[in-house]
């Protein structure tokens, strides 16, 4: 009697073992068939962009109408776009189930010009190379003095010889600051051709000079406050590589 309630219970147990492997496998083969049969890519969006038309953009992403939405590789869009399109800063490739690819992008915000031999170039205040520029549109932004660039090619990094490393390291961090502080605009020259000091000029009459190894987002603060308190139309220098700020007006 024992033997045969013994026999019955391995049946059961291995009966619920094999029931739950099947139900298991047929749940598997049930999510990969709708993911294959109803989330395909129907509608790409593009927000966000306005320097490219959403053509430029979709044309780059070469998303495939109909492919399926789950393995449609994010990163692999992001990145094409980055790479063919220099304006673009960052681009996100949302999915939006069950059909639609959303690619969220943010524009790099063109604020200097750096000279490369006879060439001039844009670059944005993280560096990266823009496009060259000719004159006019050179002028419509922030001469960088004393450090120029190598090589430089559209979409990529801005690059200088080993011994101008520090200092563009030096204008990057200046250049961010001052976008944080949205001061960018109000900026004609930065002067970064030594290692240990750089130099900035404000509305074309107001030079700044600091450390390179400053905190630059509080140097630009403590700027600001010197130049709400100076005259609309005062000309100087103003030292900010010591605590103890100096503004010395032109004569």
């Amino acid at each position: 009697m024992a033997k045969k309630q013994k026999e019955t219970k391995y049946r059961t147990v291995r009966g619920g073992i094999l029931y739950g492997i099947l139900t298991a496998v047929l749940v598997a083969v049930s999510v990969v068939l709708a993911c294959t049969v109803f989330f395909r890519v129907e509608e790409v969006t593009v927000e966000g962009c306005e320097r490219y038309s959403a053509e430029q953009v979709l044309a780059v992403a070469a998303v495939e109408k109909g492919a399926n939405l789950i393995l449609t590789p994010s990163d692999q869009i992001e990145h094409r776009i980055s790479k063919n399109l220099p304006y673009v800063d960052t681009v996100q490739a949302q999915k939006r189930f069950p059909t639609t690819l959303k690619l969220v992008i943010t524009e790099s915000q063109p604020v200097a010009v750096m000279a490369a031999g006879e060439e001039q170039w844009i670059i944005d205040a993280k560096g990266k190379v823009l496009e060259k520029a000719d004159e006019g549109l050179a002028l419509q932004y922030i001469q960088v003095k004393g450090l120029e660039l190598t090589s430089p090619q559209q979409g990529e990094p801005a690059q200088t010889g080993p011994e101008g490393e520090k200092r563009l390291e030096s204008l990057l961090g200046l250049l961010q600051a001052l976008q944080g502080q949205e001061l960018i605009g109000e900026i004609t020259e930065i002067d970064a051709s030594l290692s240990t000091e750089i130099s900035m000029v404000y509305q074309g009459r107001i030079k700044a000079t600091m450390l390179t190894s400053a905190d630059f987002n509080r140097r630009i603060q403590i700027f600001e406050a010197v130049v709400a308190l100076a005259g609309e139309y005062d000309r100087g220098t103003v030292n900010l590589k010591t605590e103890k700020v100096f503004f010395t007006l032109d004569n």
